[in-house]
C-alpha cells in the first residue's frame, strides 16, 4: 500500500522552532516534497530514543486505522538523553493525545556537581561511551523490528550524533541496523547545518530553514533511491 499520510517523531531537530521564527522542519519539507497528508506529529525538544520508541508505538497502536496509511520519519537523537515518564503531567499540553509525560536527564546535567549523578547511580566502572551508543542502538533496532513487523514503511536518520563505536559487542549490535531504511548512519543532520553553515544562529546550531530544506531533499533522495515508500 502506497502511503498516503506521514507520521514525524524525534526531538526538536523534528519539531517547529518559533523563538527562531522557523515554523518548519525536515519532516514537513518532507511531506511537502512526498505529496502527503499529516498523520501525525510528537516530536519532542530535548527528548531521548526511548520516548521516540515508546510513544510512536503507542501512537500506532491507538490509531491503527491511520498509520496503515503512513510513512514513518523517524529522526534518531543522541544517546546521551535518559527519558522517564513522569506522574507530574510535565508538557502535557504538548502532547494532548498522550497519556504519559516525559522528562529527560543527560550526564552534561551533573557534570559540574560533586556528586555526579551517573556515577552515584552506577557506582562502579561504568563506561558511558558504551552506555550511550547502547542506549541509542537498542532503541533504534527496537523500533525498526516493530516497523517492519506491522510493514510500516519508513526512513530513519540521525539528528545529533554519538561517539564513534569501538567496542565489538556494540559494532555487532549497530551493524543489525538496516542501511536501507537509514539514511547516512555515519553522520547526522546536525553534523549537515554545521559543516554547511545552516544553523538557525550562531548561539542556536538547530537547522536554519534552508538547512531543513536541504536535509528534506537529500531525503527524498534516498528513498526514491531505495523504494523505500513501501514495504513487504
Amino acid at each position: 500500500m502506497v502511503p498516503t499520510h506521514i507520521f514525524i517523531n524525534g526531538c526538536s531537530f523534528l519539531a517547529y522552532r518559533p523563538k527562531d521564527d522557523i515554523m518548519t522542519h525536515a519532516g514537513i519539507e518532507l511531506q511537502k516534497l512526498m505529496n502527503l497528508k499529516h498523520g501525525g506529529a510528537i516530536a519532542g525538544g530535548g527528548r531521548g530514543n526511548k520516548r521516540l520508541s515508546v510513544t510512536t508505538k503507542v501512537w500506532c497502536q491507538r490509531n491503527q486505522k491511520l498509520a496503515k496509511k503512513c510513512f514513518f520519519v523517524i529522526g534518531i537523537t543522541s544517546g546521551t538523553r535518559f527519558d522517564y515518564p513522569t506522574n507530574d503531567g510535565y508538557k502535557k499540553k504538548k502532547f494532548p493525545d498522550l497519556k504519559t509525560t516525559w522528562r529527560t536527564v543527560t550526564p552534561q546535567q551533573y557534570a559540574s556537581q560533586v556528586t555526579n549523578f551517573f556515577k552515584y547511580l552506577f557506582t562502579q566502572g561504568l563506561d558511558m561511551d558504551q552506555m550511550i551508543q547502547l542506549e541509542s542502538i537498542e532503541a533504534t533496532l527496537n523500533l525498526q523490528n516493530f516497523l517492519k513487523v506491522n510493514k510500516y514503511p519508513y526512513v530513519m536518520y540521525n539528528t545529533l550524533s554519538n561517539t564513534p563505536i569501538e567496542n565489538e559487542d556494540v559494532k555487532a549490535l549497530f551493524d543489525i541496523i538496516d542501511k536501507k531504511r537509514f539514511f547516512k548512519p555515519e553522520t547526522s543532520h546536525y553534523d549537515f547545518i554545521t559543516e554547511n553553515n545552516l544553523i538557525a544562529s550562531k548561539k542556536d546550531p538547530h537547522p536554519s530553514v534552508e538547512g531543513h530544506k536541504r536535509w528534506a531533499e537529500q531525503l527524498l533522495e534516498f528513498i526514491d533511491a531505495n523504494n523505500l515508500r513501501t514495504i513487504e
